[in-house]
């Protein structure tokens, strides 16, 4: 599970030690043979920040979509995610940016929460 989760597509073939010390760094031709072998047209992953929101790799057979902006409040990013729109099936990428958020003390939503059971 660690490796599905943690590892990392890369432009250069094969696989390799990953940048973030746990997991794989993998190329094209991990994707395109994991696809064959699965009978799958395209892997979406995540867990990866991507300024755009997203970025498409390995010939357009993988996705990674981030739908987090401004990851963090720091790092500028969009976020972005994707629809999958019949008859055909293709990815519609939609981003969208960051937006202020309100100014709400840790716990407050819970904390309003459990007193409706007191």
């Amino acid at each position: 599970m660690c490796e599905l989760l943690w590892s990392d597509p890369q432009p250069l073939p094969g696989r390799g030690p990953s940048k973030r010390g746990v997991g794989l760094s993998f190329g094209g031709d991990v994707t395109k043979r994991f696809l064959q072998e699965n009978n799958l047209d395209l892997v979406v992953r995540s867990h990866e920040v991507k300024d755009e929101g997203y970025e498409i790799e390995h010939n357009g057979k993988l996705i990674t979509v981030f739908s987090a902006p401004n990851y963090c409040d720091q790092m500028g990013n969009k976020g972005a995610f994707i629809r999958f729109k019949a008859p055909d099936l293709k990815p519609d990428i939609v981003t969208f940016s960051a937006v202020a958020h309100p100014d709400v003390k840790p716990m407050a939503y819970a904390n309003n929460f459990l007193r409706m059971f007191q």
